[in-house]
């Protein structure tokens, strides 16, 4: 039997583009802005103005470790999903307790499963706020959400007249709108920020991750019926990346008024 290996080179490389190279350039680009901006905050404001500008993020972003963290059966120490900062007491790191909130848990070193795990958990945040910010934008923006999803409904040939015909029905109150922006921000400010030890703890989970994806993906394609794998999970990722596309974009924005703020006070 000859193996075509041409196909299988091109599936692991568009998978490898969908569930690597831009969650990736979303987390890095994500987290940057975000632990600016509440740099900012912190040195004009105080730790605590993090706290009541993000607490929905914060929030958000703890509940996505959890729920991961007891996805793939980890052992949850300690939980606390949104907590004041008290800058002038030690934690149990020997450091100044600056923690919003926290989930600590372990997990069997032997187990793959729960191994891998550490991927989904640590990275959860990002993934978690994103499903949120779609699900308001169903709710309170429809005209837009509709518009995403006939813009990814053949993922290779992406509908931009859709996209936007289906804007032009737009005829919600600008109310909706601005609850919208104003949730979005308190999001992006509390949620997209990951730790160095979110950082450190999916790297552990990497490597298996990219084994069992790699093998679905070789599989299926020697098995010539990876196309709806590959277009399911490709349509999935341009939504995500549409919604992570606005997280920025209101990221980047929070980022230079907060900054632009800052340098008109002190001038």
């Amino acid at each position: 039997m000859t193996i075509n290996f041409s196909p299988i080179l091109k599936n692991l490389g568009i998978v490898g583009l969908d569930l690597l190279v831009i969650p990736l350039i979303f987390v890095a680009l994500l987290t940057y802005l975000n632990r600016d901006t509440k740099k900012f905050l912190a040195n004009g404001l105080g730790v605590n103005s993090e706290l009541y500008l993000g607490f929905i993020g914060i929030f958000l972003h703890e509940l996505s470790h959890l729920l991961m963290a007891v996805i793939f059966g980890h052992r949850i120490d300690q939980v606390r999903l949104l907590k004041r900062p008290h800058p002038n007491r030690l934690g149990a790191d020997g450091q100044p307790d600056l923690a919003l909130g926290y989930v600590n848990h372990t997990w069997n070193q032997r187990n793959w499963y729960q191994t891998t795990g550490n991927l989904f958990i640590g990275i959860a945040p990002i993934f978690g706020c994103a499903l949120v910010l779609l699900g308001l934008t169903a709710l309170l923006i429809p005209s837009l959400f509709h518009g995403m999803l006939a813009l990814v409904a053949d993922p290779f040939n992406l509908d931009w007249d859709g996209f936007v015909g289906a804007l032009g029905g737009d005829s919600h109150p600008l109310i909706r709108w601005i609850v919208m922006i104003l949730l979005s921000l308190n999001i992006s400010i509390g949620g997209f920020d990951l730790s160095a030890a979110d950082f450190a703890n999916s790297r552990i989970g990497l490597i298996g991750f990219i084994s069992i994806i790699a093998a679905i993906t070789i599989l299926l394609t020697l098995g010539n019926i990876a196309a709806t794998y590959l277009r399911v999970m490709t349509a999935a990722i341009i939504l995500l990346a549409l919604i992570l596309g606005y997280a920025l974009l209101v990221s980047l924005l929070t980022n230079l008024v907060v900054r632009l703020a800052f340098h008109i006070k002190e001038h």
